[in-house]
């Protein structure tokens, strides 16, 4: 796949953006002045994260069991 182009100041504003990005596959030449500085792309056998600690802050089960931790926890861990 052929990285995207992207100025310096696009990479400064984006950089969260850029990152992710990247940690998805993505690769970027970075230019300045219409000439090529330097290409980001991601490391080998680096797996991007499937979910963060803020996606599994909004995680809630709603459940009138009182026991639903317990099924859960014989389903999970076989106990």
């Amino acid at each position: 796949m052929e990285p995207q182009i992207i100025s310096i100041k696009q990479l400064h504003c984006q950089l969260k953006k850029v990152s992710e990005d990247v940690l998805r596959g993505k690769s970027f030449m970075v230019i300045r002045n219409s000439k090529p500085v330097f290409k980001i792309e991601p490391l080998e056998n680096v797996k991007a994260k499937k979910y963060t600690i803020k996606d599994l802050e909004k995680i809630q089960f709603r459940d009138a069991d009182k026991n639903l931790s317990e099924r859960i926890d014989k389903i999970v861990y076989k106990i």
